[in-house]
């Protein structure tokens, strides 16, 4: 299946992307109102005056409508599927925990307006299967996957065990879907997600010095580099943990971690690199016109642009510290 169309008109949308140049100018407006001014000659104009300046909200429906016009040229729709998966499973976390907070009698638990239409299920539809029970039609192993969280949370009430078995059900959903294409490229791009967010959460639990010999249920399988082995760091010095994963791609982002004696900051720094990491292991693809890994590449670099955007209006409307501010920027694109 050819992809040089699809790329052809990636490369013409790759000019309307955001650069760095005017993620500085937006951090450096003095208020909000500046700042939105600023944002309302980008493309996101149009979704500011439909959301009365809600940034929040431009900000999804730029993502989604990025989305939107991908799929009308897209050959494999399933390497949209992939980008947006995360979304799915996200609003299952918080309609789950909604109801979990009123069968325990809060009455108030539910939020829906954290609900992200970036998924691929209908949210009315989601939040009805689940509501109701009836998860028959429900793609990517949910179906099975939400009873279980059930069962588990009637034993332990414990919400954060019940995300952990979500979050697995993610990784083994996208990485069934990325097999089933069976593109290289983007195989490997998932696994190296999972091996990253496997990173974050040795870098969490370390924080809180956890016992390793209880953190296995922390780790994801299907990444490049085993569980077991990922749950093991947390035997040795931080500062050794680059050295030892010096032999896997992902051993490089490390070295932020050297650099930051503080965990707190390490924590968002290493956060940061990762991210930006999952952009640039795809971007070989950009030296072919005809590989798919571009779709993939094209999403993870707006995503991030709206990232991006998001803490610079956070930090400008909040008044935070700029500087700080900066240094969560992505630099991708």
């Amino acid at each position: 299946m050819s992809y040089v169309y699809t790329v052809a008109r990636l490369r013409g949308m790759e000019n309307n992307l955001l650069d760095a140049g005017f993620f500085s100018r937006l951090m450096d407006s003095p208020g909000i109102e500046e700042a939105l001014r600023a944002l309302g000659e980008t493309s996101y104009s149009q979704w500011l005056s439909q959301s009365n300046n809600n940034f929040d909200k431009a900000i999804d429906a730029e993502m989604l409508a990025t989305c939107e016009e991908l799929a009308q040229f897209v050959p494999d729709r399933e390497l949209l599927t992939i980008f947006r998966m995360p979304y799915d499973f996200h609003n299952v976390k918080v309609l789950l925990k909604g109801l979990f907070k009123v069968r325990g009698g809060d009455s108030e638990g539910r939020r829906y307006d954290l609900l992200s239409k970036l998924g691929t299920i209908n949210t009315d539809e989601l939040t009805e299967a689940v509501e109701t029970e009836e998860y028959g039609f429900l793609p990517y192993g949910l179906t099975d996957l939400i009873p279980q969280c059930w069962t588990l949370w009637d034993q332990t009430k414990n919400a954060q065990a019940v995300e952990l078995i979500i979050d697995h059900g993610m990784f083994k959903a996208m990485l069934k879907v990325a097999e089933d294409l069976n593109i290289p490229d983007v195989i490997n791009w998932v696994k190296f997600k999972i091996d990253a967010e496997n990173l974050r959460s040795a870098i969490r639990l370390a924080r809180m010095k956890y016992d390793a010999n209880k953190a296995l249920t922390f780790f994801h399988d299907g990444g490049n580099i085993r569980a077991d082995d990922m749950a093991k760091l947390l035997n040795e010095p931080q500062e050794t943990w680059s050295r030892i994963l010096s032999h896997t791609d992902i051993g490089k982002v490390l070295s932020a971690l050297n650099e930051a004696g503080d965990l707190k900051i390490a924590l968002s720094e290493v956060t940061k690199s990762l991210d930006e990491y999952l952009v640039k292991v795809l971007e070989s693809a950009k030296y072919s016109m005809d590989a798919p890994a571009n779709v993939l590449l094209y999403l993870l670099t707006k995503e991030a642009e709206t990232r991006n955007m998001r803490v610079a209006l956070v930090c400008v409307a909040g008044g935070l510290d700029r500087e700080f501010g900066r240094r969560l920027l992505s630099h991708v694109g």
